[in-house]
């Protein structure tokens, strides 16, 4: 189900892209052409014959200098007037009013500009510094150079980020049109949704930085009190971040990695290929049998996520698609369209997106992909949707899916901003009454949901330019209630097997599961299974911690008795 920004505390995968630029105020260029240089930060202080400057438009730093401030080591050998510097394994050699250098003894890299011999010290042009791995602002022509390293880069966002400057982050990172499509308030509310799942942010651990045609992509580990997250940042030569993405973090050392079941194949596919959204697809196949087997598709919940469906330290769709593939089950699973297209769910364009977009037509494309493959029984294609996958199972059948019969894993078929509404309230109500925070979050809920209840009186038009409703687009749950699962639902007359875990603390066994129950009444083919002790991704879990997000950073994987289950019901209904 989608996460609520602010209060809730049961975010599954969190990630967020920012398209944005990085701008700080200029200073006056002087007359004298001379430069103002900051390295992290802070501004170095030359005599005045030594200072940076400008050479026509291009910035001249003096490298010995900021070598010192940055860490890297130079010399100057005078046999051949060149220029040395070593850095991290690195060794450059540039010959003095040339623009080309030769990086560790072969390579021969050319840069815009020359390293100058001036009043006795060697100056380099800035886009040296870029080459050899550092971030570089603003760029020629200005009287202001910014050098960071790639760690002081990241930590000066995180810093902004954690301390709630969002408007100081905004101003001085952000370029104009991200500005205008992403407000202070918006991004504020992302951050708390991290900060409330997590817990407070600590540091950034195992930053790496690579260099590719000019943009720099920087990774690492943000750490909070509860959990972690990866962090990635794409940054252009111009130092202008290009991307901002948080996804959740998966540890090689404590996840556990599944190897691939005897007799199991997998096959790379393109879900939607030769369409505008083509999407990355595994294909995982069992031991042929000599006939069309059956087969179905994995779609997921709410959020960004890969085809694994990972979320803290799980993988359920990893773990469903070799479970069945041993009982003779072909099994399809593929990177949702905003984890590969993050830019069309972002800015101004997230006020139009909808489910549609989100999961419904690429889930209905990967269904005929497998009808389409003469291996697979086209008469034979299943759904297993997960989360808001499974809340969104009866729409993809009837709008396109045409499936031989549904799974519904942790669905409802409620409204979403009910759902939300109630795990908002759930959390809050665990809260001590003396706390003064408690009523005010109340009252911030109840008024996201005298909202929620008017959407339907909108236009659609309206309800686009309408505010966000629990941090998200107004539009998005409009368009959702105009497509009702319980309406759609209780038109099934194919089979459906709806599961459920107790313990899940996101959707209720003690009121979406009955409710199923209800809708599907009149379904002869519909079944229902209710799995004591599971979560909300059908893993175990009793240690310290369970029933918050807390359980799900440790290891587990999809129970083997449910994915057995899923196998038999498939492998009955084929017969």
């Amino acid at each position: 189900m989608r996460r609520p920004r602010r209060f809730l505390l049961s975010m599954l995968a969190c990630s967020l892209l920012l398209s944005a630029g990085f701008v700080t105020p200029r200073v006056a260029q002087a007359a004298d052409n001379k430069v103002t240089l900051s390295v992290n930060g802070e501004v170095l202080k030359f005599p005045a014959a030594e200072a940076p400057y400008l050479e026509g438009t291009m910035i001249m730093v003096p490298v010995r200098q900021a070598g010192e401030a940055l860490g890297f080591q130079t010399a100057y050998i005078k046999e051949s007037s060149s220029l040395q510097i070593k850095l991290s394994g690195i060794e450059l050699l540039m010959k003095l009013g040339g623009g080309q250098f030769i990086l560790n003894g072969k390579d021969t890299l050319t840069i815009e500009g020359a390293a100058v011999l001036k009043n006795n010290r060697i100056y380099v042009p800035l886009p040296l510094l870029d080459e050899i791995g550092y971030i570089t602002k603003p760029g020629p022509g200005s009287a202001q150079a910014e050098v960071s390293t790639p760690r002081n880069y990241t930590e000066s966002v995180m810093k902004l980020l954690a301390s709630g400057q969002y408007e100081a982050l905004s101003d001085r990172f952000f370029s104009t049109e991200v500005r205008n499509n992403l407000s202070s308030l918006k991004l504020q509310q992302v951050w708390e949704g991290f900060t409330a799942a997590y817990g407070e942010y600590g540091k950034v651990d195992s930053l790496k930085s690579s260099r590719d045609n000019g943009r720099y992509s920087l990774s690492g580990i943000a750490v909070f009190a509860h959990g972690k997250l990866t962090v990635t940042f794409t940054v252009n030569s111009s130092g202008q971040i290009q991307g901002l993405w948080f996804a959740p973090y998966e540890d090689p050392q404590a996840a556990p990695e599944l190897a691939l079941p005897a007799g199991v194949t997998e096959e790379a596919v393109t879900v939607g290929a030769g369409t505008s959204h083509p999407l990355k697809g595994i294909l995982t196949l069992p031991k042929a049998t000599g006939k069309p087997l059956p087969s179905i598709v994995l779609v997921h919940g709410s959020g960004i996520s890969d085809l694994n469906e990972a979320a803290y330290a799980y993988k359920p769709f990893r773990d469903i698609a070799y479970g069945l593939a041993e009982q003779g089950i072909a099994v399809l699973r593929y990177d949702k369209r905003g984890y590969s297209y993050p830019q069309e769910f972002m800015g101004s364009a997230a006020a139009s997106v909808t489910v549609k977009e989100e999961t419904v037509e690429d889930a209905i494309v990967a269904a005929a992909l497998l009808k389409q493959d003469k291996r697979l029984d086209a008469a034979q294609v299943y759904l297993a949707g997960h989360s808001l996958g499974g809340m969104l199972g009866p729409r993809i059948d009837a709008d396109g899916g045409n499936f031989a019969g549904l799974i519904l894993l942790a669905g409802s078929p409620r409204s979403l901003w009910e759902i939300i509404y109630d795990q908002n309230m759930r959390v809050i109500s665990r809260l001590d009454d003396a706390i003064p925070a408690k009523a005010e979050a109340a009252a911030g809920v109840n008024a996201e949901l005298a909202k929620a209840k008017a959407l339907l009186a909108l236009t659609d038009e309206q309800a686009k330019a309408a505010p966000a409703v629990f941090g998200a687009a107004a539009y998005y749950f409009k368009e959702m209630d105009q497509r009702s699962t319980g309406e759609l639902g209780r038109k099934l007359t194919k089979p459906v097997l709806v599961m459920q875990g107790s313990d899940d603390f996101q959707v209720y066994a003690d009121v979406d599961y009955p409710l199923w129950k209800d809708v599907l009444k009149n379904n002869s083919l519909a079944e229902f299974k209710l799995y004591p002790g599971l979560n909300h991704f059908f893993v175990g879990y009793d240690g310290a911690g369970a029933g918050t997000p807390d359980e799900y950073n440790v290891p587990g994987m999809v129970d083997d008795q449910v994915i057995k289950d899923m196998g038999q019901w498939i492998l009955k209904q084929s017969r």
